[in-house]
């Protein structure tokens, strides 16, 4: 636990050292704090308290993570490549278990902020704006959390796990990016084929966001046995 800590601590202060990450985290919390807002009360006296406007708000809040950890979890890899420091971080004592964890870990709770802070943003705004007084919006339905706290996190595991291997084979901040990105369509193929229908309700967002979180954990497993040492160094060197 001591080396998995100082893995993250070490890449938070990479990560508060990157202006372009930083950006990035602070325009997906503006942003989907408060367009949906303005998106719902268009044509709508009501705004995030009406049922559109409430599934738009949750919605947002993981378009908030997606984009968050698809930028972190690549950039935590491909800084390290472009300044060539990679090669001491694999130098050191510490275990590949550690590294791995370490970055994947710390793209996670990026992007599960995000998410926090965006759902702070819509209920502050809605707060202000709507006249209503304070509401918790779809935070108060149990889909609304499964969707929040449960489902955002489940999506930033996943997508820290891929982000760090993709950002391994593919050493241009763009590319990796972009198939990041595509990864989440793996998700989608059941639904775009007709296998699964989602139904949005607790009773199905609950069991959709434990399989969720169980791929994610499992393709963690794997990468932490395919993340090794000897076959990073030949990955590096190409």
């Amino acid at each position: 636990m001591r080396d998995l800590a100082t893995v993250m601590w070490k890449e938070v202060g990479e990560f508060l050292g990157n202006r372009t990450s930083l950006r990035t985290f602070a325009l997906a919390v503006a942003i989907m704090g408060f367009v949906p807002y303005l998106v719902a009360s268009h044509g709508r006296a009501h705004g995030l308290t009406s049922p559109i406007g409430e599934i738009l708000g949750a919605m947002y809040v993981l378009i908030a993570v997606f984009i968050t950890v698809a930028n972190t979890a690549t950039d935590l890899v491909l800084h390290e490549r472009i300044g060539r420091t990679f090669d001491y971080l694999l130098s050191t004592r510490l275990p590949d278990a550690a590294i791995f964890w370490g970055k994947v870990l710390t793209s996670t709770v990026v992007g599960y902020t995000a998410a926090l802070l965006a759902v702070a943003a819509q209920l502050l705004l809605n707060a202000a704006l709507a006249r209503q007084g304070f509401s918790w919006l779809y935070l108060g339905s149990d889909a609304g959390r499964i969707v929040v706290l449960g489902a955002s996190a489940a999506l930033a595991v996943y997508l820290s796990v891929v982000g760090t291997f993709v950002a391994l084979r593919v050493g241009d901040q763009r590319s990796s990016y972009l198939l990041t990105v595509l990864s989440v369509a793996v998700i989608a193929v059941p639904f775009v084929a007709g296998w699964l229908h989602p139904v949005v309700t607790a009773a199905w967002l609950g069991p959709a966001t434990v399989v969720l979180g169980a791929v994610a954990i499992a393709l963690g497993l794997i990468g932490t046995f395919l993340f090794r040492r000897e076959m990073l160094v030949l990955y590096l060197q190409e």
